[in-house]
């Protein structure tokens, strides 16, 4: 959506609120459901080995609990593309919420250790196509002054999840602590039912009055909606219709922003965010730190949330580009800092003993650096980056990317640490930040403030006798 040169204080204070606001709470509380469900299994199979406890999985049981919602994820990323064109950013949303919910009664009720697999299984489809779903729509309904505050929120509102599910694990069994997430998602279902649909998406479909009372619902007087809705139907009409072909593939609007947004998620996995997340009491046990591994998580999960609610107010003031490499630089410093106390540690204890401070200052400075740019900018330049056309197509794709990598990082990390040690781990991580800061002053785009159409015009230039060749085969 595009806004004219008034500053947004000076715009909402003529016009006043904008229900878009409310409309993103409603979409984004099913990312506090996604964060729910990534958090759980943390605080649920630690539970799992009470006495009382229907099952009892061994380590590598515990093992799969926790990777089986990735490869779950993976699939829903894949089929998003196809349900998000189809029903809609909304009607997804609707739609995921059935299996969601049922994935979680499987657990709540589970007597034996099929059901919970099963259970997380289901609970990661839907995490995918809600990891596809709800950035698009944010990103849509938005105008370019807040679209990163909104598309950055995404990540927000999972660490949200993650913090309350971990909280809740203090103090009910595995069996309870999954109705939490049963409530919150029947909740976010009826609270989406009465916001609108994407308008970008009701344009591309014809329904061109609901786009009308769609933005007149989500933007008031800030913008003129028939004016709006014009502006977004002639871009859409340049688009070519009907399914995507290989021919429009070779468009640099599309396989170049595919690529950017493949190469955000795969350095945001080859980090090593989620391995050390998952991982966080055992990395503490292992480097013997002098501080309790329970009370370093908790201190790790808020830095997460705090963090991450930073990145959100700065993306559209200190821009996205600038933020990733910012990102890129914290973890690779942090991790090499971890690395290095651990190989000293090995020969020295005195050394642990006087610096047991180290790895939680340097898991601190990892998250912080992590959660400023490379936890939540991916998930917003995806959608920034690619043409509607094409959004839901790219966007699964990267999301099942994304999901494929977390699988394998979070199953290789022990693997690795036995192979290389831990910090040699640490250091394998440390070069992929690096790399990612690399890649990103050379070839991702700043996307701030920038309207789409000003966002596909960029790579346009790229090869601009190539568009016009392709445009000229399409016309023939």
């Amino acid at each position: 959506m595009r806004v004219n040169a008034d500053s947004k204080s000076e715009i909402e204070n003529k016009h006043g609120f904008r229900k878009m606001y409310i409309a993103a709470a409603a979409a984004l509380s099913f990312a506090t459901a996604v964060g729910m469900a990534c958090g759980y299994s943390a605080s649920a199979t630690a539970d799992m080995k009470r006495k009382s406890s229907p099952v009892h999985p061994d380590k590598g049981q515990i093992a799969w609990i926790g990777s089986i919602l990735a490869l779950g994820a993976l699939f829903g990323g894949i089929i998003a593309g196809y349900l998000s064109n189809k029903l809609g950013r909304k009607g997804t949303l609707i739609f995921t919420s059935v299996p969601f919910l049922a994935g979680w009664l499987f657990i709540a009720y589970a007597d034996h250790l099929v059901y919970v697999y099963t259970g997380r299984f289901i609970t990661g489809i839907c995490v995918g196509i809600t990891c596809v779903t709800t950035p698009a729509y944010l990103v849509e309904i938005s105008t370019p002054d807040v679209r990163g505050l909104l598309g950055s929120s995404f990540q927000l509102f999972i660490v949200v999840g993650v913090l309350i599910v971990n909280g809740l694990g203090a103090v009910l069994t595995w069996e309870w602590l999954a109705i939490p997430s049963c409530v919150l998602l029947i909740s976010s279902t009826i609270a989406i039912c009465f916001i609108p649909e994407s308008p970008r998406w009701l344009i591309g479909k014809g329904v061109y009055q609901e786009a009308v009372v769609a933005v007149k619902f989500l933007q008031g007087d800030y913008l003129d909606a028939s004016a709006e809705c014009v502006a977004i139907d002639e871009d859409l009409r340049l688009q070519p219709k009907g399914a995507i072909s290989l021919k429009e593939l070779r468009k640099p609007e599309i396989y170049i922003s595919a690529l950017i947004s493949f190469s955000l998620v795969f350095f945001q996995q080859t980090s090593g965010s989620n391995a050390v997340l998952f991982y966080t009491v055992d990395i503490f046990k292992a480097v013997s730190s002098s501080l309790d591994p329970n009370v370093a998580t908790i201190v790790i999960d808020v830095v997460l949330v705090v963090a991450t609610a930073i990145s959100a107010s700065l993306s559209d003031k200190a821009g996205r580009k600038s933020l990733l490499i910012f990102s890129g630089i914290g973890m690779a410093v942090s991790l090499t800092v971890l690395g290095t106390y651990d190989y000293v540690g090995t020969t020295n204890t005195t050394f642990r003993e006087n610096y047991g401070w180290i790895p939680l200052a340097s898991l601190i400075a990892y998250i912080a650096a992590f959660s400023i740019g490379y936890g939540p900018i991916p998930w917003l330049m995806m959608a920034e980056l690619t043409p509607v056309r094409a959004r839901s197509l790219i966007c699964g794709a990267a999301t099942a990317i994304c999901w494929f990598f977390v699988f394998v990082i979070t199953k290789t990390f022990q693997a690795l640490e036995l192979s290389i040690h831990d910090y040699g781990a640490y250091y394998v991580y440390a070069g992929f930040s690096l790399l990612s800061c690399i890649f990103t002053y050379f070839f991702v785009p700043e996307t701030k403030g920038k309207n789409f159409e000003d966002i596909q015009q960029y790579f346009m230039s790229y090869f601009p006798k190539k568009n016009a060749q392709i445009k000229y085969e399409e016309m023939s």
